[in-house]
């Protein structure tokens, strides 16, 4: 496998941004490295010990997501969604959540946790929902407010939502976390739990562990070339298993789990070697997604892995 194979183009941009981040002097915007006991909106915040690499992690995410803003708010503006794996990946997980807002009541509450540029949140406003969202990225909330009103988008992390107990109805993590570690994950799930209605609705993307795209493998390959050759690394990316998730999630305190496939995960690995096979062969996969991706034994070898539960 060529060593540019990598995770569609969500991760082609976060390569780009190397060690730009670092060279600009880009500071952590998010507050999820400094939380402490005290008392935030009339409760007391979480207490979350952290060790050199969860902090690593989380000070990445945001710097890698302000180095590559505006070619995430490019890919949302285009309109084929076969030139891109980026675009036609997304067109699957917007689909089951179109699925999930149509279940929202009138006025519904709704948290986008990292936002990006806001293009869901937009949606959710012209269906006269009641939307916020939050994101670490300065870059990102920049952008953001060209799609929404400013006011609406602020700093914060998932692992101290800004919002109080049961208020929530409607909460969604799209390419959140994937990059925080397994702690950060079981935190970043407490908290949702805690902000949603009981009833309410989460959806969330992941990062399937066996997927067909050959990601983990690649970064594990990765891996080993920065041992003998000491070369940072990029970001973290944490891989999960659709049964071990939904093990998780219920531990976590959700009463309904269900988990998704979306994407026959090749067609990156297709786009790589050619933009336009990769479109052509996505022209003919479309109308067998649902086979290919989510049929349960292939479930776990999708290119995304989705998440749907309630309170």
């Amino acid at each position: 496998m060529p060593p540019n194979f990598c995770h569609g183009r969500h991760d082609d941009l976060l390569r780009s941004a190397g060690s730009a981040a670092r060279e600009r002097g880009i500071g952590c915007q998010i507050r999820c490295g400094c939380l402490s006991s005290n008392m935030t909106n009339g409760r007391r915040s979480t207490s979350v010990d952290m060790n050199s690499d969860e902090k690593w992690s989380r000070r990445r995410a945001v710097e890698v997501h302000d180095e590559t803003a505006d070619g995430f708010f490019a890919e949302y503006r285009g309109d084929n969604i076969f030139d891109s794996p980026f675009r036609y990946g997304r067109h699957f997980i917007d689909r089951a959540w179109v699925r999930c807002v149509s279940q929202l009541p009138h006025g519904a509450t709704c948290l986008d946790i990292g936002c990006g540029v806001g293009a869901h949140m937009a949606r959710l406003l012209d269906q006269g929902f009641e939307v916020t969202g939050i994101e670490p990225s300065a870059e990102m909330r920049r952008l953001a407010a060209k799609n929404v009103p400013a006011d609406l988008v602020s700093d914060g992390s998932v692992l101290q939502l800004p919002t109080p107990d049961s208020s929530i109805d409607f909460v969604y993590a799209i390419e959140v976390f994937r990059y925080l570690d397994t702690r950060d994950n079981a935190q970043g799930h407490r908290e949702i739990v805690r902000v949603l209605k009981p009833g309410g609705i989460y959806f969330g993307t992941y990062v399937n562990k066996w997927a067909l795209d050959g990601f983990r493998q690649l970064s594990q390959l990765r891996m080993l070339a920065r041992r003998v050759t000491g070369a940072p690394r990029r970001y973290h990316v944490e891989f999960e298993t659709p049964s071990s998730l939904c093990d998780k999630l219920r531990a976590a305190g959700f009463s309904q789990v269900k988990a998704q496939g979306a994407m026959f995960a090749p067609l990156r690995v297709l786009h790589k070697v050619s933009p336009r096979l990769g479109a052509t062969v996505s022209k003919l996969t479309m109308p067998h997604e649902t086979w290919l991706s989510d049929y349960a034994p292939f479930r776990s070898f999708a290119g995304h892995l989705i998440i749907i539960a309630r309170r």
